[in-house]
Order: structure tokens, then C-alpha cells, then sequence
């Protein structure tokens, strides 16, 4: 887990920053049955209140085509800057206020990255992920998936202003042979 102890860096002065890489480290966020790998470079920073983390890292999400509804991996860069306050000053002792959604430093100045990470990537998500750009999708008769094998239902695809045209034809058929008027 991409955790960092930082309870040295909270006694050294404002500025102060230290530097690393991860490589495919394991995050997790268990109450939203998240986890994911990440790898890129990280930065944590001295500052007033607490460590300003930066950090430019890639994940690979697994979701779902949403054209054939197959499970696919794509790379997601995250970049962001965060600041981790901690729950107590680092030398007096003292709680630290923090508003609910800052991300804060455990007690024993662990600063986890996996929830930041969780709340990027699901930012970041793209609407519609799919597979490749020229997914088939599912045939809409028998549900195929039209990537694998074609099926015999996609010869003639389906009109979808055809019930439409029929009527707009009816309609006026009726209209010419003296029908009923609308």
C-alpha cells in the first residue's frame, strides 16, 4: 500500500519535501470495494498545516464495453495536488481542525494515498469506455456479441424510423381516400 510515514517531515521546516516512485502499488479503498495498481512519481511537501502531496501516476481501471458489455482495462493518468493535514500539530500536540473532505494524517502520521487516488480515477472515468473504437457492439435480436461472430440478424440491420414511416404512410392514405381527418 502506497502509504508514507510522515512524521519526520511534519517536524522539518515549511519546504521541506521528499520524493518517490511507485511501481504497480497496490490501493484500496474497502468500504467503496475499490482497489487498484498505480505506478508514477509522487512528492510529498512540507507546509504550514501539513504535506501538500503531488503526484502524476497511472492506474488501469477494469469497466465495462458499452457497446458489447465485455470487461476492459484502460490506462487512466491521474495528476493532482492534494494536502493532508494531521489530526494533531506535530509539536504541540494540539487537534488540528480540518474541514470533513480534507484528507487527513492517521494517528500514527501514516498519510494514505487510496482515497485520493479513488476520487481522481472516478473523475476521470470516461462515459461511455469501450473496448476499441470500432467495437461492434451486441447484435440487438439475439445479443451476440458482434466482435466474436457475426450472427444472421445483422444482414438486415433494423430500420429505426421504419414503424414511423409506416404510419406517416398510412396516414396519408387514408387522407387521399377521404379517411377520417385529423
Amino acid at each position: 500500500m502506497p502509504q508514507f510515514n510522515v512524521a519526520t517531515l511534519l517536524h522539518d521546516p515549511v519546504g521541506a519535501s521528499r520524493r518517490a516512485l511507485l511501481e504497480d502499488e497496490p490501493l484500496a479503498v474497502p468500504l467503496a470495494g475499490y482497489s487498484t495498481l498505480a505506478s508514477g512519481p509522487v512528492e510529498l511537501i512540507r507546509t504550514g498545516r501539513g504535506v501538500l502531496v503531488r503526484a502524476r501516476l497511472r492506474v488501469r481501471p477494469t469497466l465495462e464495453c458499452a457497446r458489447c458489455l465485455t470487461p476492459t482495462s484502460i490506462e487512466l493518468p491521474l495528476a493532482f495536488a492534494e494536502e493532508y493535514v494531521p489530526l494533531r500539530d506535530p509539536v504541540t500536540g494540539v487537534p488540528v481542525q480540518a474541514d470533513p473532505d480534507e484528507f487527513r494524517i492517521d494517528a500514527q502520521h501514516q498519510l494514505d494515498l487510496s482515497e485520493v487516488v479513488w476520487q481522481y480515477e472516478q473523475a476521470a472515468l470516461p462515459l461511455r469506455p469501450l473496448c476499441r473504437e470500432d467495437c461492434a457492439g451486441l447484435c440487438p435480436v439475439c445479443g451476440q456479441n458482434l466482435n466474436a461472430r457475426r450472427c444472421e440478424h445483422e444482414a438486415e440491420p433494423a430500420e429505426p424510423w421504419q414503424g414511423l414511416a409506416e404510419l406517416a404512410e398510412r396516414l396519408r392514405s387514408e387522407e387521399s381516400d377521404g379517411g377520417p381527418e385529423a
